[in-house]
């Protein structure tokens, strides 16, 4: 008899985790083993049961599903030794995708959780390929390594010398990766994955956390901001989180995916233009936004408040005013003959993320 897949997982507590977690246990027979770390007054377990329960899969727990109290900062990530052998003993696929995903964070929490968490998963991975059962790593990575802020066409396979980066979330991923890269030069048999901004799923809009792109979207619904320094014709690729969580795992089931790197992107990613139809057409309600070319905007032009806020964007506008585009060769190779394609993110998908973000009342004004 074929003994199960045995993964460990970093980062189940994050909305992609959480959703990669539940296509695991509904689409296959793997065993898992989650990294989480206590918080607060609840243990590591109380967080997986916590998670678990909301897809209803709490059966799992204890069976199909072990949990490890650690902390992708710590060193070894936190793991006790009795952990450790485990892990030794039954693992052969490591998913690391643990990460601090907020564009506005410091240099040194972004540097901390990504760039050292990281190295703390490497070395954890290169330990358990040299004296355990360890067979494949996936790294999540970003689309935005190559940095928002220049015209330039990113390379699946390769990382540029001179990345013009918009945040340090850019910067630290930057880093992150490349210490992947070496560790795959060392011998570690390891696949990236980089996905662009992640939305909710395509058919429902649905999704656990609003981050990255919805809080900037969020200040304008409410009013609170109605200048944008952007162009109409630029785009912003995002993809709904049902696709990145079924194209990486497709593709981590190919042999010949070790040593490469896909980008989980839109080839067709909506410009400026269709959001503030959808604005005008679906939210007529809301406040009108006045787009202003990039070249010809000037902060003193907002009052006070205004520009307070503004200042805390300046980490997201590299979004909506980049020209950065994706070769996605590998990822179309490796999905063909899957059921899985690359997602259509038009009027009407951004019309299912808008709609459920109200509906939830992400999105409602006063």
């Amino acid at each position: 008899m074929i003994k199960p897949r045995s993964i460990f997982l970093t980062g189940v507590t994050g909305t992609l985790g959480k959703e990669i977690v539940k296509y695991l246990l509904e689409r296959t027979d793997a065993q898992l083993f989650l990294l989480i770390r206590r918080k607060n007054r609840f243990s590591h377990w109380d967080r997986a049961r916590k998670i678990l329960s909301i897809y209803g899969l709490e059966t799992h727990l204890g069976v199909r599903v072990q949990v490890m109290d650690g902390d992708v900062t710590e060193t070894r990530l936190g793991l006790n030794q009795d952990d450790f052998d485990i892990l030794k003993r039954e693992v052969k696929e490591f998913y690391h995708i643990a990460a601090l995903t907020a564009l506005n964070g410091s240099q040194e929490d972004c540097f901390r959780v990504n760039l050292g968490g990281t190295q703390e998963a490497l070395t954890v991975a290169t330990e358990l390929r040299n004296t355990g059962k360890l067979e494949r790593f996936y790294y999540f990575s970003t689309a935005y390594v190559a940095g928002s802020r220049q015209t330039y066409c990113s390379k699946e396979d390769e990382l540029p010398e001179r990345p013009a980066h918009a945040n340090f979330y850019e910067a630290s991923k930057y880093e992150a990766e490349k210490a992947v890269r070496a560790a795959m030069r060392e011998g570690l048999p390891a696949t990236i994955f980089r996905p662009s901004i992640v939305v909710g799923d395509s058919k429902t809009g649905e999704v656990s956390e609003f981050n990255v792109i919805y809080p900037f979207l969020r200040l304008f619904a409410h009013g609170v901001l109605r200048k944008l320094p952007t162009d109409l014709d630029n785009s912003f690729n995002i993809v709904p989180i049902d696709f990145v969580v079924q194209a990486s795992m497709a593709i981590s089931t190919q042999a010949q995916s070790v040593g490469k790197t896909y980008h989980l992107v839109t080839l067709d990613p909506p410009k400026i233009r269709l959001l503030l139809r959808l604005r005008d057409e679906e939210y007529p309600h809301t406040p009108e936004i006045e787009v202003i070319p990039l070249d010809q905007f000037h902060p003193d032009q907002l009052d006070g408040m205004e520009r307070n806020v503004f200042s805390m964007l300046d980490p997201y506008l590299g979004y909506l005013n980049d020209h950065l585009t994706f070769d996605a060769s590998n990822t179309g190779r490796a999905l063909q003959g899957t059921d899985v394609s690359f997602p259509k993110t038009d009027y009407d998908f951004l019309k299912i993320l808008c709609r459920y973000a109200f509906e939830v009342g992400y999105l409602i004004t006063h």
